[in-house]
């Protein structure tokens, strides 16, 4: 498939995402059973890092922690992953994954990163105790949108990059939670805005004289390409169950990118497939999202499908 240029960011775009986006560098040390800085696939980017609960032999359902930051900052290290390792106290194993970044990586070079890591992780399951057959992924903001990809393509080998590493390990997931992922690059998001009560009714008249603004505008202004990384446009009827997590306050991905997935996923799937769980008072990456209420939805939800 063709590649999508990178998402260029402007200095006050960057500064915005990095004021919501990126919390202090998650500690390791207090982690008693770890390994860290593997590599895991042919590049020298491509690392990751493997968290075990504290007792027990496995095997462990995984939960694949994969950060946000605008497809171009972040790391391993920081976004949710503090909230994340809680599962290590219930008998869940935690990696945590680094992708290649904008404007150093392009679309779906991203994506492959993310799929080798955890073709890697069904390759070396009886070494590290993960059950192959229980994976789940948390992805937040662009993270979101990758898990969401991971879901909906699980097969596709235009999307699977065997080539990095792994090759003929699945990179299929059974239960995956985005968090306030963007699902359709191509939507007008200020008119969502204006919907959601936002913005200014006058600013979905800005946004028609100025082309219909996407989120995915950093990477082209191409409806086309944009609906091929877009993964509204990959829903069908066997992917995995998927929970959805979004503030309806949110300005970076407005509240529509998960209410119209859910809406498709529905039609397409049938009820029980998917879980829609809006923060009516929580806008993008809040510290609100790391309650102990939420990590206990969440942990309900992957008690239930892993």
């Amino acid at each position: 498939m063709s590649k999508i240029p990178a998402p260029v960011l402007t200095a006050e775009q960057r500064a915005a995402f990095e004021s919501i986006t990126i919390p202090s560098e998650f500690d390791p040390s207090r982690i008693k059973n770890k390994f860290l800085n593997i590599q895991y696939g042919a590049l020298p980017q491509q690392l990751l890092d493997v968290y075990l609960p504290a007792s027990g032999s496995g095997p462990f359902p995984l939960i694949v922690y994969v950060h946000g930051g605008g497809w171009s900052m972040g790391s391993r290290s920081f976004g949710a992953l503090d909230f994340v390792i809680r599962f290590l106290d219930f008998g869940y194993a935690v990696m945590t994954v680094d992708y290649r970044l904008a404007p150093g990586a392009i679309f779906p070079e991203f994506l492959f990163d993310v799929k080798t890591a955890v073709r890697w992780a069904r390759a070396n399951a009886a070494r590290y105790g993960f059950d192959p057959a229980r994976f789940g992924m948390i992805g937040d903001s662009a993270g979101g949108h990758l898990a969401l990809m991971m879901a909906f393509t699980a097969g596709h080998p235009e999307y699977e990059g065997g080539h990095y590493g792994w090759e003929g390990c699945s990179s299929a997931l059974q239960a995956v939670i985005s968090m306030y992922g963007p699902s359709d690059l191509a939507a007008d998001n200020r008119a969502f805005l204006v919907e959601n009560g936002l913005l200014p009714a006058s600013a979905r008249e800005d946004s028609a004289a100025e082309g219909s603004p996407s989120y995915g505008a950093a990477f082209t202004r191409d409806k086309n390409m944009l609906k091929l990384i877009s993964p509204i446009s990959y829903v069908h009827k066997d992917i995995p169950p998927l929970m959805l997590q979004h503030g309806a306050r949110d300005v970076a991905v407005p509240l529509q990118h998960s209410t119209l997935l859910a809406e498709k996923i529905e039609r397409t799937c049938g009820p029980g497939r998917v879980s829609l769980v809006v923060h009516e008072n929580l806008g993008h990456s809040e510290k609100g999202f790391c309650s102990a209420d939420n990590f206990l939805t969440m942990l309900d939800f992957f008690s239930k499908h892993l």
